[in-house]
């Protein structure tokens, strides 16, 4: 799964990550995916380990140069959880 993180929201978790509270770009997805999805009730934990999954190789494709945009992502994810 490939992901684009609008810039104003990369640009949030890289501060997160400067300022110490996370390690990595990686961590900060995940870990913010964890928080909204946990506080709304709307995701199994195995849902929850398989969209971690997801994320990391969508991290690792835009690292290789292969992006797509963000609303393909949030309705790929939408679809795969509902």
């Amino acid at each position: 799964m490939d992901i684009y993180l609008a810039p104003d929201i990369e640009r949030l978790l890289r501060r997160k990550i400067a300022e110490g509270l996370y390690d990595s770009l990686n961590e900060a997805i995940n870990a913010t995916l964890n928080i909204a999805l946990n506080s709304a009730g709307l995701v199994s934990q195995e849902q929850l380990s398989s969209l971690n999954e997801d994320i990391q190789e969508g991290i690792l494709a835009a690292d290789a140069g292969r992006m797509s945009d963000a609303y393909e992502f949030l309705n790929e994810l939408r679809a795969k959880y509902e």
